[in-house]
């Protein structure tokens, strides 16, 4: 016979529901330590932090003469103006005339060559010569000399309106007082003390140095018109 109070007893349910959810408990449990225990690179990295634009900035000053990347395409040379242009500053006039004539020192001297077209309309100079601590102006023909100082010798060898070299040859580019300069020597007792160029717009290229006589060109003569 059928034993009801076995059929109505619940302790036996109490039991087997308690054990269901300890074994589910453990499963949860496992399952968040799983979740956990991820590997790093499944996990999704920290945002890098923001930098502000103004931090980026560098407070170390531009020299200009930092070198260029590898990479990077060469930059043109910035050059002044044309001395005939009508823009450009005195000292950029300069600069460009300086750097495109250059001088010849040494024993290899360059040859001077003068434009016809210059001998006709330039026939002299006049100089500041100062011997002594006195200076005194004076006008010379080409090809002549005064005397100077303590039996010394200024001879006048060339004029040139446009002085341009090119380490060969100085010669002139035009009969236009563009860059005027001369060559003078320094004798004394028919030996040679000094011989160079005296520029009138660029003194700091003179390639005449005396320690008995300084000389500056004041201007250039021109041939007197017929």
């Amino acid at each position: 016979m059928h034993n009801p109070k076995h059929c109505t007893d619940p302790k036996p349910f109490r039991v087997h529901v308690t054990a269901a959810g300890a074994l589910l408990a453990g499963m949860l449990a496992l399952g968040g330590c799983e979740r956990n225990t991820a590997p790093a690179a499944e996990q999704t990295p920290a945002a890098a932090p923001q930098v502000p634009v103004d931090n980026l900035l560098s407070n170390v000053p531009v020299q200009g003469n930092e070198a260029l990347p590898p990479s990077h395409p060469p930059l043109p040379t910035a050059m002044p103006p044309h001395p005939t242009g009508a823009a450009g500053s005195r000292p950029d006039l300069d600069r460009q005339i300086a750097a495109e004539h250059p001088q010849g020192s040494g024993k290899n001297k360059p040859a001077v060559v003068v434009p016809d077209a210059v001998k006709a309309q330039w026939t002299g100079a006049t100089l500041a010569v100062s011997a002594g601590g006195q200076e005194k102006q004076v006008k010379l023909a080409i090809g002549k000399a005064i005397t100077v100082g303590d039996k010394l010798e200024l001879h006048l060898l060339h004029y040139l309106p446009a002085y341009t070299s090119n380490f060969q040859t100085v010669t002139s580019s035009s009969s236009e007082p563009v860059n005027p300069a001369v060559q003078v020597k320094l004798v004394s007792n028919g030996q040679v003390l000094a011989e160079g160029w005296v520029f009138q717009n660029l003194p700091d290229f003179n390639s005449f140095k005396s320690e008995q006589v300084q000389v500056r060109l004041v201007s250039g003569e021109r041939a007197a018109t017929k």
